[in-house]
């Protein structure tokens, strides 16, 4: 199945209610984890490259690395720069062969965010690249743990139909009670605002900080109007926890690194399958399968 932009993806489980998971591809533990899992269970996935949460990873490698693995697989599988803040950045994944890019405007204020997303759309939609945009501000942080939301600022579900309608973008993130990292308790989600929001726009929704929801609130957040989530911080927990009980209990006599490479593998492809169950993607896609 061919490497497909993230639209016709977020397409099919709006029709089909269901949500996809948008994982980060930090490392190729992480990328060939996570797409085998994918392969393994028939389901359709998003990779993510960002720079702010693993700086050491060269962007041409990992990028490569990513649209080689979602050519080769069997499965609909879109990549994405997540959280681009400068044109420069995102002309370069799209020169690297990305299929879609995430601007993050949404700091700037709104004439100047709806200004410089466009810039990123005319140059995207140019390459045949499609455009996430995001509205409203997204508190936390998926690099340094321990949950923050100070900054949010919900997005306005008015504004955000204008957003659309003035960019042109082809994926909106939203925020609605919604923060990056590690969530403090359950957090308090705005579905309402999700649906008004849906409503409203023509394109699919994306939540940022999606990780660490129970199966019930997973559930409800997508029949509110949210397709793509991203999930990286409780992933990146679980495995590294199982990774130091692994270090701990291996004679050091016995372990070698490479088996340290094939354990993690392992681990993020049992995180990724569980996590596709849980948001509804077992099962949807299969060799004989297309997206429509």
């Amino acid at each position: 199945m061919p490497h497909v932009g993230a639209r016709a993806i977020l397409r099919t489980a709006q029709r089909e209610g269901y949500g996809v998971p948008c994982l980060l591809a930090g490392n190729m533990e992480m990328l060939i984890g996570a797409v085998r899992a994918a392969e393994a269970i028939g389901a359709p996935l998003i990779l993510a490259y960002n720079a702010n949460v693993t700086p050491q990873i060269p962007i041409q490698a990992m990028v490569h690395a990513m649209v080689h693995a979602a050519r080769a697989t069997h499965v609909p599988v879109a990549t994405i720069l997540d959280h681009g803040t400068d044109l420069a950045t995102v002309a370069q994944a799209i020169q690297l062969g990305i299929s879609t890019v995430m601007y993050d405007g949404s700091h700037l204020p709104f004439t100047e965010n709806v200004r410089t997303t466009q810039e990123v759309v005319r140059t995207a939609h140019a390459a045949g690249v499609e455009v996430e945009g995001e509205l409203g501000t997204i508190g936390g942080s998926s690099i340094e743990l321990g949950y923050v939301n100070s900054g949010s600022e919900f997005t306005d579900p008015a504004l955000a139909a204008e957003f659309v309608s003035q960019t042109g973008i082809d994926i909106l993130a939203v925020s609605f009670g919604n923060a990056h990292g590690v969530y403090s308790g359950a957090p308090q989600l705005d579905l309402g605002r999700v649906r008004s929001i849906a409503a409203g726009v023509d394109v699919p929704l994306a939540m940022h900080g999606g990780s660490g929801l129970d199966r019930t609130s997973y559930a409800a957040v997508i029949a509110a109007g949210i397709s793509k989530i991203n999930y990286y911080s409780a992933m990146g927990i679980a495995v590294t926890r199982m990774l130091r009980a692994y270090l701990a209990t291996a004679p050091d006599n016995e372990l070698i690194f490479h088996q340290v490479i094939d354990f993690t593998i392992k681990q993020f492809y049992t995180e990724t399958s569980r996590l596709l169950t849980i948001l509804g993607c077992k099962d949807r896609f299969s060799s004989k399968n297309a997206l429509s």
